[in-house]
């Protein structure tokens, strides 16, 4: 092997590229292959929430110990995550009111600033939504969303400067294994030494992980997101429309800068085992994007 490192990282995705500035961070020499260009798969069409509010209390342990870095970015990583404060709201049924409550209050002993507020005070924060289907929503006041690529690219350049290097266009063909343990990986140019390999290539790690014998039954979410211009009376960035969690309707929007609004649906996605930049998009999508928005945000009826 004419080369060798530490840790060898397979993606340049936000994922990766976090891990190689943390590696290099604690001195570790460490290279990051890439097949395309950082932020090039499934992290650059990220919707960006930045929120505390899960299912799983480690799930909330973890995005609570991660929004120190989005508060103080420049400090700690350098660059510009993109992170924007806009409150973030969930919604959910009546009849799942109880397990809201109970997520919430496993985030707070966490210490995570978040409370179950009445849907007349939810009214009261984001005018604009319509509240007459639910009695109570979670609210983390200091929540928001971040641009993920400037996320990536901002972790992959702090990584550099800390030593790391990074070789985009550069795809990894297998993980080589001598006498059961990893030994470095396989490019086209051939194999580069590492007694650590970190498997962040997203829905391309099953084949990957197959190649080092190890067996990964991962599936593909193609989920659909759109965007639509806010209406004159909701722009103005901070203020506005904050991120909201809807499962009464089955989707998520939030603000994108002072002029539009992402929305994503949480059902009718195609999941299956093709990786790639599949751009085609549900049909229907618009519609039913269209016809769940105004649900709760009437005002976006006469959106673009």
């Amino acid at each position: 092997m004419s080369e060798s490192f530490d840790v060898i990282v397979i993606g340049a995705g936000v994922h990766g590229a976090s891990t190689a500035f943390h590696l290099a961070e604690r001195g570790a020499k460490v290279l990051v292959l890439e097949r395309a260009a950082a932020a090039s798969g499934a992290t650059g069409r990220s919707s960006g929430l930045v929120r505390m509010h899960y299912d799983l209390k480690a799930e909330s342990a973890l995005a609570w110990r991660s929004y120190d870095y989005f508060i103080d970015w420049d400090a700690r990583v350098g660059g510009d995550s993109g992170f924007t404060k806009t409150g973030f709201v969930r919604i959910v049924p009546r009849d799942q009111e109880h397990n809201l409550r109970a997520n919430v209050a496993d985030q707070k002993s966490l210490g995570i600033p978040t409370s179950i507020i009445p849907a007349a005070e939810v009214k009261s924060i984001a005018p604009m939504l319509t509240t007459d289907d639910f009695d109570v929503a979670a609210y983390e006041p200091d929540s928001g969303y971040a641009d993920p690529t400037s996320t990536c690219n901002s972790l992959l350049a702090a990584a550099r400067r800390l030593g790391a290097t990074y070789r985009h266009s550069t795809r990894v063909e297998a993980i080589e294994v001598e006498g059961g343990r990893v030994v470095g990986v396989r490019t086209a140019k051939g194999i580069i030494g590492a007694p650590i390999v970190v498997l962040a290539a997203g829905g391309w790690s099953g084949a990957l992980a197959r190649s080092a014998g190890v067996e990964m039954d991962i599936k593909v979410w193609h989920h659909d997101t759109g965007f639509v211009r806010q209406p004159s009376s909701e722009r103005g960035g901070g203020g506005g429309l904050p991120v909201v969690i809807d499962d009464n309707n089955e989707l998520y929007f939030r603000p994108e800068g002072a002029g539009l609004a992402l929305i994503g649906l949480e059902d009718g996605n195609r999941i299956d085992d093709r990786p790639g930049d599949d751009a085609r998009s549900d049909p229907a999508f618009v519609e039913h994007m269209v016809d769940r928005l105004t649900r709760r945000v009437p005002d976006y009826a006469q959106a673009g």
